[in-house]
């Protein structure tokens, strides 16, 4: 087996060539640094057998980052036999840097020229054999957007591997020779890597080399010191010199470059983007159509996949044991409320396709690094980073991402004090478990306004987390370290469908893969703590009584009917009204004639006695009917009432009754209270909780229309509820990984206790001012969004001394 290694800077494609070669769904961005973590796979070609690692994407090895730091000892540790070096052919010069840096490695290494329809536009001529002569390397040229060069890849990295004698690579330091010799002699290593590598690391104070060989820092430095006095040298700055001049010449013996005045698309595309008057509308228009796009028109497609779901349902309940009486066997009450946690967040899949393929395009196109530049103007005056970007929109800052991948992407941010602000605002973006809470409620009391309700719910959470961010930067952190932004922003590229596709399809089924472990997890804790201790023995009987009045009077109505014989005991006409139930559940779906035939004759098949008395076809029957129809309601009703009464007794009931008191000021009564403590394990569960209380039977009615049929709340609550949610704290596992990244508890306790104090006060404050001045749901919504955008800006408008802050970026084309 041949162990390759794929090394590249970032948006040189080297995810797309790693897709090409493994044919793995890698995620693949225009976004520098997205590829965090390695990624393996393996595959067989020509009978032999390949794994290859993708590394995350670095500029250099003389660098201190993350990306940096994981593939360097990667390189050091794992040995692989090849290194397959992925550049942007139209930015060929530049790349060279880490180039250099991989062949001083001593192992054999392919070159792939990524990107070369773009050289081909912009008139560049690279002479192909004359780069492999000058580095002594294959070099393999490849458009890997169009699934290009995969066999001569493949080829040329077998080649490298078979290689048996490889002529070393070397740069000519000039006068820092002499020095890098005596460091040979200080670094030790068991592995394969150069002596000579290790030492030019060394000498650059390369942490990672510097523990790795156990290398006498003093030592070192007095090396160090010694050319700085005699050469008036830096030694990472001259080392770099020296490589970007081989690079140069290199590069010029190599290339040629018709140079003309046509400017290039990306600049013509980035004069209108990155204008100082346009950038903000056209941002705002971005955003506004994905939620259009995605929230909107992607919840019209739930009133497909709802009855389907239904359906499903359905089907599973008939197989479940029917209740003999009013009380529900605990595996049928069980089974319903797992199901129903699932699918009232399986209907929202439509929303999450069309926002993550909208996502995956604006990577692919190359707007997101434009996003961060953009916004680097305002983030800096928050404290923020324009790297915070990529976090805040992993996190949901574009509705549908997750918290957890969002803190976890800050540790690429430079910044000390930015970094830690980020890892502290993320979990108050619009992560993917809050979105089905939101369409739960707007739905039911806003669906007329969903789209103006979305867009403000949408861009608060922004506000908020800037607001948040500057009073953590003046206040406790500002004593923490600041960095400068650079950013690169790459060339346009077009999305290819396949790729948008794949990654839509890649997001959703992460997101299933989440209902099915950690809902389904949560949803078997929040049964038990809903059902015990129980309806107590005196609630009971009282309920029994009242169905047996009921059963009493039906009887008597059936005793003078033909049908006595075929309902004359408990049992029988339990059978009959969980039969009625069952067909006017699969009724509802059935919207052919054709398919209410093929109903009608299964269930006559079924129970041909009973079935007449379902659809009756005499006066006899039809009179029975409207006694079965009245007996199913109060049957239905008692069951709901024994649940809201079982929950209310319940360990979760007794906890949400107990702070009713309190949470009534901002509208919330025990069941919401019950909702929002779920969803503190999991955000999904508020959903799954809340469709589960409100479930009636095999009701062909959704969450959002039972629990806008339900009465007990206004469009008043459900702003409240929204703002709660808006600013509710981060589930488990983001709270895991707030004190991971962080290194503090007591950061990961401010994360928690901070946003459950500011929602419940601003939930209380907003629900009491709507009461008062008899506002509507829509305008409560619209004040509390007037008001956190007005304090932001309030903010941004008072500056900040800050040292060492300034913005930059470097441009591609």
């Amino acid at each position: 087996m041949i162990r390759v290694a794929l090394a590249g800077q970032p948006n040189c494609g080297k995810s797309t060539i790693f897709n090409l070669l493994a044919g793995v769904n890698q995620h693949v961005a225009n976004y520098p640094g997205v590829t965090v973590d390695k990624k393996t796979a393996g595959v067989k070609f020509n009978d032999t057998r390949f794994e290859f690692v993708d590394l995350p994407g670095t500029y250099s090895f003389s660098t201190y980052s993350l990306e940096e730091r994981v593939a360097k000892q990667f390189l050091m540790d794992e040995a692989p036999d090849v290194i397959v070096n992925i550049v942007d052919a139209s930015c060929l010069r530049r790349s060279l840097y880490l180039t250099f840096q991989l062949l001083e490695l001593g192992k054999p290494v392919v070159l792939v020229l990524n990107m070369m329809d773009i050289a081909e536009r912009r008139n560049m001529t690279i002479d192909t054999a004359k780069l492999a002569e000058m580095l002594n390397v294959e070099v393999v040229t490849t458009i890997g957007s169009k699934r290009q060069g995969r066999r001569e890849l493949f080829k040329a990295v077998q080649r490298a591997a078979d290689q048996t004698i490889l002529q070393p690579f070397r740069i000519d330091y000039g006068e820092l020779e002499l020095y890098i010799s005596e460091a040979e002699e200080l670094v030790r290593h068991d592995g394969d890597v150069p002596a000579r590598w290790l030492a030019i690391k060394a000498l650059e104070s390369d942490d990672v080399v510097l523990k790795k060989t156990g290398t006498n820092r003093e030592e070192i430095k007095d090396i160090t010191s010694r050319i700085h006095d005699r050469h008036d040298l830096d030694v990472d700055q001259a080392i770099a010199r020296l490589r970007y001049d081989n690079a140069d010449v290199v590069y010029h013996k190599c290339v040629k470059e018709k140079k003309g005045n046509q400017e290039t698309l990306t600049a013509k595309a980035d004069r209108l983007i990155l204008n100082r008057w346009l950038a903000f509308p056209i941002l705002g228009g971005v955003i506004f159509l994905i939620y259009q796009l995605a929230i909107v028109w992607g919840y019209k497609l739930t009133d497909y996949t709802w009855p389907l779901l239904a359906a499903v349902k359905n089907k599973i309940v008939d197989l479940l044991p029917a209740a003999t009486s009013i009380e529900v066997p605990l595996i049928t009450d069980f089974s319903l409320w797992m199901i129903n946690s699932v699918i009232a967040l399986l209907n929202y899949i439509p929303i999450f396709f069309i926002l993550f393929a909208l996502i995956a395009i604006l990577e692919d196109v190359g707007y997101m690094p434009r996003m961060a530049f953009i916004l680097d103007r305002i983030f800096k005056r928050f404290g923020l980073h324009g790297q915070s970007t990529l976090p805040l929109v992993l996190g949901g800052a574009l509705v549908g991402g997750c918290a957890v991948p969002g803190v976890m992407a800050t540790k690429g941010i430079a910044d000390a004090r930015a970094r830690l602000a980020t890892i502290l605002v993320v979990p108050y973006m619009n992560c993917l478990a809050k979105v089905p809470f939101y369409t739960l409620l707007l739905g039911a009391f806003f669906k007329q306004q969903m789209s103006m309700m979305m867009f403000f719910i949408s861009t608060v959470t922004l506000f908020i987390a800037l607001i948040v961010a500057r009073l953590l930067t003046s206040t406790v952190l500002r004593s923490y370290e600041t960095a400068p932004f650079v950013m690169e922003l790459p060339t346009y590229h077009l999305p290819t469908f396949r790729g948008v596709v794949l990654r839509a399809f890649q997001r959703v089924w992460l997101y299933i893969k989440k209902v099915v472990t950690v809902v389904v997890a949560v949803a078997v804790v929040l049964f038990v703590l809903l059902q015990y201790p129980g309806v107590s023995d005196e609630k009971m009987a009282e309920f029994r009584q009242t169905a047996d009045s009921a059963v009493a009077v039906f009887m008597k109505k059936a005793a003078s009917t033909s049908y006595a014989d075929a309902v004359d005991d408990s049992a029988e006409i339990f059978a009959l009204i969980s039969l009625y139930d069952s067909y006017k559940s699969n009724r509802m779906l059935a919207k052919s004639k054709e398919a209410v035939a093929a109903l009608d004759a299964k269930f006559l098949a079924a129970s041909p006695q009973l079935f007449p008395l379902i659809r009756p076809e005499d006066e006899a029957a039809e009179k029975l009917n409207r006694e079965v129809r009245k007996l199913s309601k109060v049957n239905k009703k008692l069951q709901i009432e024994i649940k809201n009464e079982k929950i209310s007794n319940s360990f979760l009931g007794m906890f949400g009754r107990a702070i009713e008191p309190v949470s009534r000021l901002a509208g919330f009564d025990w069941r919401i209270n019950v909702a929002f403590l779920s969803s503190f394990a999991a955000r999904e569960s508020a959903v799954a909780t809340l469709g589960s209380i409100y479930e009636k039977g095999k009701s062909d009615l959704s969450p959002e229309q039972a629990i806008a049929q339900d009465g007990a709340y206004t469009p008043l609550h459900a702003t409240s509820m929204l703002i709660f949610m808006i600013l509710t704290p981060p589930c488990i596992a983001t709270m895991v990984v707030v004190k991971l990244q962080s290194n503090s508890t007591r950061w990961m306790l401010f994360a928690t206790f901070f946003p459950i104090t500011l929602g419940i006060v601003l939930s209380m404050l907003f629900f009491g001012l709507a009461v008062n001045f008899n506002w509507s749901g829509l305008d409560m919504m619209r004040n509390f969004y007037i008001s956190v955008v007005a304090l932001t800006f309030a903010l941004g408008l008072i500056k900040t001394k800050r040292s060492g802050w300034q913005a930059g970026k470097t441009m591609k084309g």
